[in-house]
C-alpha cells in the first residue's frame, strides 16, 4: 500500500471573510480530486502516495464555511475561476452562499420583526432570515453522490466535522479541595463547547460523534447539524443566537475534556447530576468567542488520545492546516485612560475575548518554519503605497470583518484570492524534505520536476532536516491545470465606487434607519416594556425609541462609509 498523509483542517473565525475561507476549500477540493483522478492515468509522472482529510473543525464563519464544504466533499462541485462563468448555485454552495446569496441590504431586513414576531422579542441587531435561508439551501445540490478517495482515515471514508459553539448555560465541573473537612465541592463551568459529527455513507457511531448519512439529509441529527452550522456563527448580539438540544452523555466523551500526562489522556467528567438532564438543552452564541482556531480538537484528533504528531521534517505524516482569514499578528496595543462606565463597557467584552483566545503556544507552532506539523493559509496580495493595503489584505477585513456584507465585489475577491493563497500554498509552501518516507515509492529519475520551487525567483527551496537541508517535494501535488497562476484583473476587484452613488449611499441609509426604528421600537415596546411603564410610559418610550434610533444610525454611518473609503485606499493608488 502507498504511503499515506493525514490533513486535519481548521477553519477559523471569519466573520464575512468566510467567504475568503470559502475560496481556499474550493481549490482545495479541485487539488485533491484532480491529483486523484491524475494517480490514474497512465501518464502521471507525479508522486502517488495518498493523501486523507479525515477530520475538519470550525469556528464561526469557519465552522458554517466547514459545514457547506462537508456537503460539497460528497457532492461533485463545479469550481470558480476568474475567467469562467460562475456555477449555478447548487452546484457551489461554497460561492452562492458566501459570495451571492448574503448582502447587507439582506441583514438590514426586518422580516424577523415583522407584525406578532415582534412580541417574542429582539434576538439581534441583524435581520437573520437570509441566514436561515442559506443554510436551508446548502442541503440543495445537483451534484452527483460521490465517495472520494481523499476523505477519511483507513478503511473509513467518513468525515469528522467539529463546529465549536459558545454555551452560555455551560457545563459544571466540580472537585474535591484537598486540606479541608468541608464536603462542599469547588466548582467551575465550561462554556467552551462543541458539536461532533460523523459524516458519510453509512457512518458508524464512533466516540460521541453522531453519525450522518450524507445520503439522506433529513431527521433529527441533519437538524442539529443545521443549527450547529447557525449557531457556531452566532456573532454576539449582530447575529441570533441558537437553541441547542443534545444528549447529555455526549459530555463523558474521553476527548471532551481533560489533560494529558504520562504519554495519555486524562478524562475528567462533569457533575453526575448532568447525565439526569435529556437532553442538555443550552443557548448559544458564536464558537469563535471563546475558541476561535480550534486546533487542539483536531490535532489530539489526528494524533489518537495522548498522541503527539511529529513535527520533524523527515518524520512528519500529519498536519494541520489553519485557514485564518485575520491571523493573530503581533497586536500593538494603546494606553487608554478611559476610566469612564461608558468607555470600559465597550472593551471588556472585547477584552474577555482576547483573553479566552491567547493561545500563543498553539499559533507559534503554526508560523514555525521547522514544524511541519501545522501550517497557514492567510490572505497575501500585492500592496500599494496606502497603509490600508497592508492592513486590509481583503475587502471583508473593514469594518471590524463584516465589510464584505456591504457589497458582492467585495466577497467575490476574497474567495478569488483565497482560490490563488490556496494555490500558492500548496505549489510553494505544503512540502516535505525530499527524505520523508511519503515519498519513498517515487522514482529517483522522476523527482527533478517536481521539487518545490520560489513561485517567484524559480529557485529551488530547501527545506531543514537534522542531516542538513535537503530539498522539497509537494504534499498535494498539483495538475498542470491547477498550476496555472490564478490572476485577479481589475475586473475582480472591489468595487467601493459603486458607495459614490447618491441612490446607492441614500438606499443603504435608508435601510440603515429602518432595521433601527424596528430593532429599537421592539425593544422598547416588548423587550424593556416595564423599565418604561408608569403614568409618563408613553413619554418615556418616545425618548427612548428617539434617543436610540439616532444613537443606532449614527453609529452604523460614521463607522460604515469610513470602513469604504478603507477598501478604495487598500486596492486602489490614491
Amino acid at each position: 500500500m502507498s504511503p499515506t498523509y493525514e490533513i486535519g483542517l481548521v477553519l477559523s473565525g471569519a466573520i464575512s471573510a468566510g467567504a475568503y475561507s470559502a475560496g481556499v476549500m474550493d481549490f482545495l477540493i479541485e487539488a485533491l480530486d484532480a491529483y486523484e483522478e491524475a494517480k490514474g492515468r497512465a501518464d502521471w509522472d507525479g508522486p502517488t502516495h495518498n493523501v486523507r482529510i479525515p477530520v475538519m473543525a470550525g469556528a464561526s464563519a469557519g465552522g458554517m464555511t466547514a459545514a457547506i464544504a462537508a456537503l460539497h466533499t460528497f457532492r461533485r462541485l463545479e469550481h470558480v475561476w476568474p475567467d469562467k462563468p460562475v456555477p449555478p448555485d447548487t452546484r457551489n454552495r461554497l460561492y452562492s452562499s458566501w459570495v451571492r446569496d448574503i448582502d447587507i441590504m439582506r441583514l438590514l431586513e426586518t422580516t424577523d420583526l415583522d407584525g406578532v414576531k415582534a412580541s417574542a422579542g429582539v434576538k439581534s441587531a441583524l435581520c437573520c432570515d437570509v441566514i436561515d435561508e442559506i443554510v436551508a439551501n446548502a442541503f440543495n445540490l445537483s451534484g452527483e453522490l460521490r465517495q472520494p478517495n481523499w476523505v477519511g482515515r483507513g478503511d473509513e471514508r467518513t468525515l469528522r466535522v467539529m463546529l465549536t459553539l459558545t454555551n452560555l448555560r455551560g457545563v459544571p465541573y466540580s472537585f474535591q479541595l484537598f486540606g479541608t473537612n468541608d464536603p462542599r465541592r469547588y466548582g467551575m463551568l465550561n462554556h467552551g463547547d462543541y458539536l461532533d459529527f460523523n459524516i458519510g455513507v453509512e457512518p458508524r457511531a464512533v466516540d460521541a460523534a453522531l453519525p450522518l448519512d450524507i445520503r439522506n439529509t433529513v431527521g433529527d441529527g441533519w437538524d442539529l447539524f443545521r443549527t450547529g452550522a447557525k449557531a457556531t456563527g452566532a456573532f454576539p448580539m449582530g447575529l441570533a443566537p441558537r437553541y441547542i438540544e443534545r444528549p447529555s452523555t455526549d459530555y463523558w466523551h474521553s476527548d471532551r475534556v481533560g489533560f494529558e500526562r504520562d504519554g495519555g489522556f486524562t478524562t475528567v467528567c462533569p457533575d453526575d447530576w448532568v447525565k439526569t438532564v435529556k437532553p442538555y438543552a443550552f443557548v448559544s452564541v458564536d464558537g469563535g468567542t471563546i475558541d476561535n482556531e480550534p486546533l487542539e480538537l483536531v490535532r489530539r484528533y489526528l494524533a489518537g488520545a495522548g498522541g503527539k504528531n511529529e513535527r520533524a521534517g523527515d518524520k512528519a505524516t500529519k498536519s494541520v492546516i489553519l485557514i485564518s482569514p485575520f491571523p493573530n499578528y503581533q497586536k500593538t496595543t494603546h494606553e487608554s485612560r478611559g476610566e469612564k462606565l461608558v468607555e470600559v463597557v465597550p472593551r471588556l467584552l472585547s477584552t474577555l475575548i482576547d483573553q479566552a483566545r491567547f493561545k500563543p503556544a498553539e499559533l507559534e507552532l503554526v508560523q514555525n518554519e521547522n514544524v511541519y506539523s501545522r501550517y497557514m493559509i492567510a490572505p497575501e496580495r500585492e500592496s500599494n503605497a496606502n497603509p490600508d493595503s497592508k492592513l486590509y489584505p481583503i475587502a471583508c477585513g473593514v469594518l471590524g470583518g463584516f465589510g464584505g456584507f456591504l457589497h458582492q465585489s467585495f466577497r467575490r475577491h476574497d474567495y478569488l484570492l483565497g482560490r490563488r493563497n490556496a494555490q500558492a500554498f500548496f505549489r510553494a509552501n505544503f512540502a516535505l524534505p525530499v527524505s520523508n518516507p511519503l515519498f519513498s515509492e517515487f522514482p529517483q529519475e522522476r523527482r527533478d520536476k517536481w521539487l518545490v520551487r520560489d513561485i517567484k525567483t524559480g529557485a529551488i527551496k530547501t527545506y531543514a532536516t537534522d542531516a542538513g537541508e535537503e530539498y522539497g517535494l509537494p504534499i498535494i501535488p498539483l495538475t498542470e491545470p491547477l498550476s496555472r497562476e490564478i490572476k485577479i484583473d481589475e475586473a475582480d476587484l472591489p468595487k467601493p465606487q459603486v458607495f459614490s452613488q447618491p441612490e446607492v449611499r441614500s438606499a443603504l441609509r435608508a435601510a440603515i434607519r429602518r432595521r433601527a426604528e424596528t430593532v429599537v421600537g421592539a425593544l422598547v415596546d416588548n423587550d424593556l416594556k416595564d423599565a418604561t411603564s408608569g403614568f409618563f410610559s408613553p413619554l418615556k418610550r418616545l425618548g427612548a425609541k428617539h434617543f436610540g434610533i439616532d444613537f443606532a444610525v449614527s453609529k452604523a454611518n460614521e463607522n460604515i462609509f469610513p470602513a469604504i473609503d478603507n477598501v478604495t485606499n487598500a486596492f486602489y493608488e490614491s
